[in-house]
């Protein structure tokens, strides 16, 4: 049995929606050969490796993540303000 061929044009597809086709270009990301590396207790690398097998996550983002939540959290205001401008580039 052959293909049927159909006359797309005599269809008259309407078409609702439309693809979003924009992307995020996130220009802060961090290279892979612009890392460092970091030692840490056997016991906190394992507590991250598992945290990132649960998530589903890079090790890396999950590092970011509890960064960014002491920062948050942990630090006072001008804790805060002297630590942005250290790390302002």
């Amino acid at each position: 049995m052959g293909l049927i061929k159909k006359n797309a044009d005599n269809l008259n597809v309407q078409v609702e929606k439309k693809v979003n086709t924009t992307r995020n270009l996130n220009t802060n990301i961090t290279k892979a050969k612009d890392r460092k590396s970091l030692r840490v207790n056997t016991s906190t690398y394992n507590t991250i490796r598992s945290i990132s097998y649960i998530r589903e996550e890079k090790m890396y983002a999950i590092l970011d993540e509890m960064v960014e939540d002491y920062k948050k959290t942990k630090l006072s205001p001008r804790e805060r303000e002297i630590f942005d401008n250290m790390t302002e580039k």
